[in-house]
């Protein structure tokens, strides 16, 4: 399941979190136990097009999220889109975001790996 996130504090948590990219696409994520699901924000500037395609494109977005909410920690999550992301088709859209989404995994999975060996280095 995927909520929105509409509130200024809750986009106040992306700030000075890295970006991952891919294609037009960018994701910045935010993990969080404290929270039950994946909470979603998608950012579309206005020069990138039409408001039906920008909301076109958000549809996309929101149910390629959607579908693969069960491989993202619960958290939360903006995708922003570049210019030319209004223009992109449903498959070139799920290929990155599945990419989005595998580097989400690497990015966590190295940072828990890093945080094990600190935490066994420490205990020595």
């Amino acid at each position: 399941m995927i909520s929105r996130i509409s509130t200024q504090a809750g986009f106040a948590r992306f700030r000075g979190v890295s970006t991952l990219r891919h294609g037009a696409f960018t994701l910045r994520a935010v993990p969080d136990a404290a929270v039950s699901t994946v909470h979603l924000a998608i950012a579309t500037p206005k020069r990138s097009g039409s408001a039906v395609a920008r909301n076109r494109v958000r549809r996309q977005v929101r149910a390629a999220m959607r579908e693969r909410a069960h491989r993202l920690p619960s958290g939360w999550y903006l995708v922003s889109l570049q210019g030319t992301a209004v223009d992109i088709d449903w498959g070139q859209l799920g290929i990155s975001i599945d990419a989005l989404v595998d580097q989400v995994g690497v990015r966590l999975g190295s940072a828990r790996q890093a945080a094990s060996s600190h935490v066994s280095g420490t205990s020595r």
